[in-house]
């Protein structure tokens, strides 16, 4: 059975879409590593950038990442509740989107 038009054209959008949005999540997680890497203050933050985008592929969702940061600042003795954590993710999330939108808008100028 083949795909009307109108069905390729939403198939399309649906990956497009999708795509997106796990750039969004992989560039979100940097900026998090970064945010949570200078908190730490350690000198190696694309090194503990490649920690987090390793403890985010371990599974689907945020929680592998939020485990492993909370983990680092209790070991640093640094205050932080996963609350405190899920909403500096989601901040970073709505900066991580619109840097994306930026750069795709500079690209096609």
């Amino acid at each position: 059975m083949e795909l009307t038009e109108r069905e390729k054209a939403l198939e399309e959008r649906y990956i497009l879409d999708f795509e997106r949005s796990l750039r969004v999540r992989e560039r979100r997680d940097s900026l998090f590593a970064g945010w949570a890497a200078r908190a730490l203050d350690r000198a190696d933050a694309t090194a503990y950038a490649d920690e987090i985008a390793d403890a985010g592929r371990a599974e689907a969702g945020d929680d592998d990442v939020l485990r492993k940061v909370l983990r680092d600042f209790e070991s640093a003795g640094i205050p932080a509740t996963r609350e405190q954590l899920q909403e500096k993710m989601r901040a970073l999330l709505f900066v991580a989107a619109e840097q994306l939108d930026a750069e795709s808008t500079e690209a096609r100028r």
